[in-house]
């Protein structure tokens, strides 16, 4: 198989530090799209954290997934922080609406079997080199146990555990101000979302039955932001400050914190069709609820716009 000069494998990382994950679990491959070797000295931390942040996820689909290879694309690029997406959708069917659905592209090889990108990336993960790899991320030399995230420094496991989230479904088409569709089209995630006009102006809600059910209704989603959860009200009076800690929130991560792919981010995957295992995982620790209270003593909190 060929690729593109600028792509320089991972393949070369056979001493990576990260056990094989479980054997039903898709085979993660990464590549790093950088031509003169620049970040090299980055790269097996880079392919360590984006396997365990894959496992993370992974171990909680049910099914045999051990024929199916995901191969990830890093590209190191001029923004401030990370983000991450399917480089690809794949077709599902039509809505009653005569809207056609979409899964985000390494959802449906999971699914189908089908490798629609071929040689080409199933996911693309974007790094940004203004300081956040150089001096912001921290790279757990055991990145699949318990270490202890320094304080002034953001967890990279975690980092690449909620751009897998967008990889996986946490994504669409959709206006994250408005709800409006584009076109007559609309992603898994796109299809459960709903807009209410409320005292702060509209709202986006996803309203899967999985998800409603752990949330104990319909989950508010980031303003502007839609692929997340949760608003903190800090900046226009929406509701959902209580999915702050949450993995795919969309306002804040927050320094020193080892984030978990909670229960209802697995319930949301689950109404956009994904073979998850629904009861495996519980809802953010409490110690992690209260650091989220105390509001900034010892945390650094930043907006995100992935």
């Amino acid at each position: 198989m060929r690729l593109p000069k600028n792509v320089l494998c991972a393949w070369l990382l056979a001493a990576a530090v990260v056990p094989a994950a479980a054997s039903t679990a898709p085979r993660i491959e990464v590549r790093f799209a950088d031509l003169s070797a620049t970040y090299s000295s980055y790269y097996a931390d880079l392919h360590n954290a984006t396997v365990a942040a894959a496992q993370a996820w992974t171990q909680h689909f049910a099914g045999d997934f051990s024929a199916i290879e995901l191969t990830v694309q890093i590209n190191f690029v001029d923004i401030s922080t990370a983000s991450g997406r399917s480089a690809s959708s794949g077709f599902v069917g039509l809505q009653a609406d005569g809207r056609s659905l979409w899964h985000q592209g390494a959802t449906h090889e999971l699914l189908t079997g089908m490798d629609i990108n071929g040689a080409a990336a199933d996911v693309e993960f974007n790094i940004g080199i203004n300081g956040y790899l150089q001096g912001e991320l921290w790279f757990d030399p055991d990145p699949l146990g318990l270490s202890a995230v320094p304080a002034d420094r953001t967890d990279a496991v975690s980092v690449l555990m909620h751009e897998w989230g967008h990889a996986w479904g946490f994504n669409g088409w959709m206006d994250g101000s408005t709800g409006q569709l584009p076109g007559d089209y609309a992603s898994t995630f796109d299809a459960q979302v709903t807009t209410v006009m409320g005292d702060a102006g509209p709202t986006l809600y996803f309203t899967g039955a999985a998800a409603a059910a752990v949330y104990g209704g319909a989950v508010p989603l980031t303003f502007g932001n839609h692929g997340h959860v949760g608003n903190s009200g800090t900046f226009d009076g929406r509701e959902g400050a209580s999915l702050m800690p949450d993995l795919m929130n969309g306002e804040v991560f927050y320094r020193g914190t080892r984030y978990e792919v909670s229960a209802l981010d697995l319930a949301m995957l689950s109404d956009m069709g994904l073979p998850v295992i629904l009861a495996a995982v519980p809802e953010p620790g409490s110690a992690l609820l209260l650091l989220a209270g105390l509001g900034g003593v010892g945390l650094w909190a930043r907006r995100r716009r992935v």
